[in-house]
């Protein structure tokens, strides 16, 4: 892609953590930001302070997030990248002990959250004949781990949902991004931190990586971003 310069990028659950510095640096590179959240308050601050559009919608409803789409496409005429971001984690937990309307909830948001938003995504993008998804997806969906069975298994079926709309699009100009981050300082752990959460990385270092991908001259369209090995 190389010029993110006016871009009209759409990034879900973009009112604080990784989305919003996603969104500041996408707002950097001069593209038009439109950022998304279900809470109305935390998003009117984080586009007053990104200087960004921005448009409440809860990703769990699909007619939520047309009216997304709908907003964009009709005001800016097109959707260039749609970032799928909007995601929860519960307390690490034996599967035999998940709480199961924990369970439904963080596959709403986590999965169905972004089925909606890659099915929007593509119907405005295919009338233009262009654009990006970009799923924002976990080193968790690429290996399973111990205690987060839930978390894990809705970054899999990302995954799968990433690699099946590729395989549908493979005579399109239309593409679909993976980007696959360990561990990062965020307040998606708020129901309980990890001990070594002083040891993930930083949200700027994995947003710069994602940034830096998508400007070069061949972007990896799965990007894995695991911790700096310490020298």
């Amino acid at each position: 892609m190389c010029n993110l310069k006016n871009k009209v990028v759409i990034i879900t659950g973009a009112s604080q953590g990784f989305g919003k510095a996603l969104a500041k640096s996408f707002v950097n590179e001069d593209s038009t930001v439109v950022i998304n959240s279900h809470e109305l308050d935390s998003l009117k601050d984080a586009a007053a302070e990104l200087g960004c559009d921005y448009f409440l919608a809860d990703v769990t409803s699909i007619d939520e997030v047309q009216k997304l789409g709908r907003y964009v496409f009709d005001k800016y005429h097109r959707i260039d990248i749609w970032i799928n971001n909007a995601a929860i984690q519960i307390a690490p937990t034996l599967v035999e002990d998940v709480n199961i309307k924990k369970l439904h909830r963080l596959f709403d948001i986590n999965f169905f959250g972004y089925f909606y938003g890659c099915q929007v995504a593509l119907s405005y993008m295919k009338r233009n004949n262009d654009g990006l998804i970009i799923n924002i997806n976990s080193t968790a969906g690429l290996e399973g781990k111990p205690e987060i069975s839930a978390y894990s298994s809705s970054k899999f079926a990302i995954k799968g949902l990433t690699e099946s709309i590729r395989k549908e699009l493979r005579e399109s100009p239309l593409q679909v991004f993976g980007i696959f981050p360990g561990g990062m300082k965020t307040d998606i752990y708020k129901e309980k931190y990890p001990a070594d959460l002083n040891e993930y990385m930083e949200v700027d270092y994995v947003v710069k990586k994602v940034i830096d991908n998508l400007k070069s001259n061949k972007p990896e369209i799965d990007l894995v971003i695991k911790r700096p090995v310490k020298k």
